[in-house]
């Protein structure tokens, strides 16, 4: 077993509206049956990072293959840790937060079936993984709901 620390969440989220959007994707169910026993699950955009990427940069290259321009990106100051049954690892997994430019498309591959823009309740009603629960409870306490973000925080 292993302790990897090459994957991170990143909250895609907008405010174009009174409350911030964020960014959630539903598992497909050809991904589901693959690595998660048929289990189908919400989740945040995610990467890994290449061997000697910068994680500035793979949140960027994140960013692209989803095609949405941030505005400014952040650690949101929560990092959690999960054993992985598929990879065999345990994991250490660092959260991050973009604010960008909504898109009305956002492009699908093969591991999600559908995407969508959910307010922070929405998206609690969607979600099941604690990993996932306080990493939107910091990118909100600290970013995105926070009427002055720390700038602190902010990596571009």
């Amino acid at each position: 077993m292993k302790l990897r620390t090459n994957v991170f969440d990143l909250w895609v989220f907008h405010k174009e509206k009174v409350e911030p959007e964020y960014l959630l994707f539903h598992t497909s169910q050809e991904k589901a049956d693959k690595w998660f026993k048929g289990g189908r699950f919400w989740q945040n955009p995610g990467e890994f990072i290449a061997d000697g990427e910068e994680v500035i940069d793979a949140i960027k290259r994140c960013l692209r293959d989803l095609n949405l321009t941030y505005k400014h990106i952040w650690v949101a100051e929560h990092t959690y840790i999960i054993y992985n049954s598929r990879r065999k690892n345990i994991e250490i997994i660092p959260v991050f937060a973009a604010e960008v430019e909504k898109k009305d498309e956002i492009p699908l591959s093969w591991e999600n079936s559908e995407w969508g823009w959910y307010t922070a309740d929405e998206v609690l009603k969607r979600i099941k993984f604690r990993g996932l629960k306080d990493g939107l409870h910091w990118t909100r306490e600290y970013i995105s709901e926070n009427s002055a973000p720390l700038q602190e925080l902010m990596l571009e």
